[in-house]
Order: C-alpha cells, then structure tokens, then sequence
C-alpha cells in the first residue's frame, strides 16, 4: 500500500516536464477521465416496487499540476469534476486539492499545508465505489499537518489540525446521526486527527491506527479506527475498523455510537497480465435498535479490474446492498448494482 508520500516520490521521475526555465526543477501535468455506466435493479430503495434504473456519465474527470522546486519543496493543485452528465450529477469543476509539502533537510520533519483528504482512514477500495467507511468518515477539508517520519520500518506519526465538522456532518447525511434541533455549532479551529502507520515488513505488511476530535453540542465527537495492508504472493488482504468514542447526543437523546468495517481481498493469478480478482465485505452499525428504512446494514462486493493498455484500464464491479426495514415497510431491503468503467490517464 502506498501513502501520499511514496506516490508522490513514484511521481517525481515520471510525467512531462512543461516548463524548464522556472525557478523549479520540474513541474508536470496529468489526470484521468472515468467513463462509468451504473445499473440498479430498484431507482427506488423507499418502494421495494420500483422500477430498475441505469446511468452513463463521466465518473469523474481529474486534471492535476505538480510543481517540484527542490528535494524539499513541492506542490500539487488538482480541479476535478464528478458524476459529469449523471442523473442528479454536479457538473461543476472544483478544486480538489492544493497543497504545499515541506520536507525538514536535516531531521525526518515534513508538513502539508492545503486544501486535501486529511489523515484519518485508509479507505482500500480496489475497483469503483468507494466503501462506506469513506462515506461516513472521509475528512476532506482545509487542514495543516505535521509529521515525524524516520527511515525505521515506514514509521509516519502525524497531528492534523482543521476547522469543523467533516465526519459528524457526513453521519448525519448518511442518516446514521439526527441533529438536536437547537444544535449549538463551534466554527473554530479545533478539531484534530493523530495518526501513526507502521510498516514492520516491508511491502508487505502495514498497519495504521487513527483519531479524530471534533467539537459537538454539550461533548465532543470522538472517532477512532485501525487497518492493516498484508501483501503475500499473488494476494492482497485489508481490513479497517472505524468507531466513534463518544457522541454528541441525537434528536431524541440518544447516543449513536456508530461503527462500521472493511474487509477485502485481491487477487492477481498470472504475473504477466495485468488482471485482478477483488472482493469485499462492509458492515454497517448505527447503533439503534430495531430496524430504520433505507439505512445500510451491510455491502457484499466483487470485480475485477483489467489493465488493458499503459493507460487504460476497465472495472467490473457487482454490488449487493442489504438495508435495515422497518415492520410493514413498503422500503426495499436490498438492492442489486452493477458498475462499469472505463479509466483513462495521461
């Protein structure tokens, strides 16, 4: 598994020099186009009767600038697009991230400063949709990191600082968290992630273990998870663990102590081609008793990926979907999809 550091060390012998006469040593371009058609056999998860439904759009168009000033310096700015020509799609071109990371000459000291995903959760998804542990948890905001990485067993301890509310807003857009009506917000700079990842084996076995702290109403909202990355012969196997600590208390008192898991597995058979086999396994736990229409109880998922040109590769991805129902609910309680894509970079 790659962190954003090695992937961007892979990136600095590779791409198109644009520009030689600046004050940098390189800057780059590059991207990706995602052509993705969807069907789902419900358009509907509240009618179990609904008619089937498909969708063909861009999944999402990347174009990413890479400036490298010296060994110590460098920056990256990427504006995306998602889900471009999709039913209820936002066509809109957005910056995805601008960031600035510096590197310490003379102790392993490094700092990332900017708009990006900030340090809290793995997130291994292999094919098309991401898991739900990124839904849920994905903190992607303005944010400022310092970390501490010595060249001993891939050790990486991080403290992340931003503003908000990123993972109790996204609970509560997956409906795993209802507001209190007279909800008190805090907008300053207070909320936090630690991280350390340690790689006891090199390109085969990894392990990860986060925090988050965010200010609530009445108490803070705590979230901490774990995940490993073995890498054994021809198999990949992951798994994460994210759950909350403490909550902020419900629309009805309640707690809702979500927690949620990963598990999957890839498989490449034959060295000389470039095809993998993946599954994955998710569940969800919103910490309420009984059962509540349309909310994810948990995702069996399978696929492949084929990289059939140097820059062109297509997905398969078969989704099964089971959802908590409510007695007497005319709510569906799974649902079947089918994802395809076509990946192109440059």
């Amino acid at each position: 598994m790659k962190t954003e550091e090695t992937a961007d060390e892979d990136e600095e012998t590779e791409g198109t020099v644009i520009l030689s006469r600046l004050p940098v040593e390189k800057i780059t371009l590059g991207g990706f186009i995602d052509l993705d058609f969807d069907y789902y056999d419900r358009s509907d998860v509240a009618d179990k009767n609904s008619d089937s439904t498909s969708d063909l759009g861009l999944g999402s168009v990347d174009l990413e600038l890479r400036v490298f000033f010296n060994e110590w310096v460098k920056a990256k700015v990427v504006l995306a697009a998602d889900d471009v020509g999709k039913e209820d799609g936002d066509d809109n071109i957005k910056l995805d991230e601008a960031i600035m990371t510096l590197k310490c000459p003379w102790v392993p000291l490094y700092f990332v400063g900017g708009k990006t995903v900030l340090p809290f959760g793995v997130f291994e998804d292999r094919l098309i949709v991401g898991t739900i542990l990124e839904d849920l948890y994905e903190v992607d905001t303005v944010g400022a990191t310092l970390g501490f990485a010595p060249d001993f067993y891939g050790l990486d301890i991080s403290f992340t600082v931003y503003e908000g509310q990123e993972i109790i807003e996204n609970l509560n857009d997956f409906g795993a968290h209802e507001f209190t009506p007279d909800r008190q917000e805090e907008d300053d700079v207070s909320s936090f992630i630690a991280n350390v990842t340690l790689e006891p084996i090199q390109d085969m076995l990894t392990f990860s273990v986060y925090y988050d702290s965010e200010p609530g109403d009445g108490r803070r909202n705590q979230t901490i998870g774990g995940a490993f990355f073995l890498d054994v012969w021809k198999f990949s196997l992951d798994g994460e663990y994210i759950t909350a600590l403490e909550r902020e208390k419900g629309e009805n008192g309640e707690e809702n102590k979500d927690s949620a898991w990963v598990v999957g597995l890839a498989f490449q058979p034959l060295e000389s081609v470039p095809l993998a086999l993946v599954t994955r396994y998710e569940d969800f736990d919103d910490d309420q008793s009984g059962g509540q229409d349309e909310v994810l109880d948990h995702r069996y998922v399978a696929g492949f990926s084929y990289k059939f040109l140097k820059w062109a590769t297509f997905f398969f991805e078969y989704d099964y979907l089971k959802y908590e129902k409510e007695s007497g609910s005319d709510a569906a309680d799974h649902v079947n999809e089918l994802h395809f894509r076509i990946g192109l970079a440059f």
